[in-house]
């Protein structure tokens, strides 16, 4: 890894790490799944991927991507999310995790045929989130989305909104050129840290 990306990659997860939900927002699917992979890298506790967009259990599948042996991989189904995340909420109560969710737009859409998706979707990761605040955990929450000024942080072809609580991270991470532009923004998208990294390479 470039040292100029491991270095704003260490800084956002010294970030992530203050907070136990992280909500972190891409304009693409593989520039998301290409820089959670470099922070399964760099995590210093376990990690627990909760692949629902499957591309990044495809990449490692065809040795594109490694994986770290400390990164647990789950690839969720409609039936299975429930006793997946009771599992998980056991875990991560009892021993410090890293948990990425991968992403919001997935989760929906697994679970575009139920009434109550929205709720169901916003309870879960409340519970993760709680869990998580027994051991300090970061709960990392990716989406591709774009923030509308008068509606908050909205999911591309889905049009529900990002989950956002008082007491968490809100990150942006951008294409520009040859480069990753990464914002941190407080609730009203207001800038509160801004740098720039390579474009994220293929290791």
């Amino acid at each position: 890894m470039h040292k100029n990306q491991h270095d704003a990659i260490a800084k956002i997860q010294n970030i992530i790490d203050s907070k136990n939900l992280n909500s972190i927002s891409f304009d693409d699917s593989i520039t998301k799944t290409y820089f959670f992979h470099k922070l399964t890298l760099i995590a210093k506790t376990p990690t627990i991927y909760l692949d629902f967009d499957l591309l990044y259990s495809g990449y490692v599948a065809s040795m594109i991507l490694g994986k770290a042996e400390n990164v647990s991989v789950y690839q969720l189904t409609q039936e299975s999310i429930k006793d997946t995340f009771v599992n998980l909420m056991d875990r991560i109560s009892l021993e410090q995790h890293t948990v990425i969710i991968d992403s919001l737009n997935g989760f929906f859409t697994i679970l575009a045929d139920q009434k109550e998706s929205g709720r169901i979707v916003n309870s879960l990761v409340m519970l993760l989130v709680s869990a998580a605040q027994n051991t300090n955990s970061p709960i990392i929450l990716g989406s591709i989305s774009k923030f509308k000024k008068d509606e908050g942080w909205i999911l591309s072809a889905i049009g529900r909104h990002v989950i956002e609580i008082d007491d968490m991270n809100t990150i942006s991470i951008r294409k520009q050129n040859s480069h990753l532009q990464i914002t941190q923004t407080d609730h009203l998208n207001t800038q509160k840290l801004s740098l720039s990294t390579f474009d994220l390479d293929l290791i």
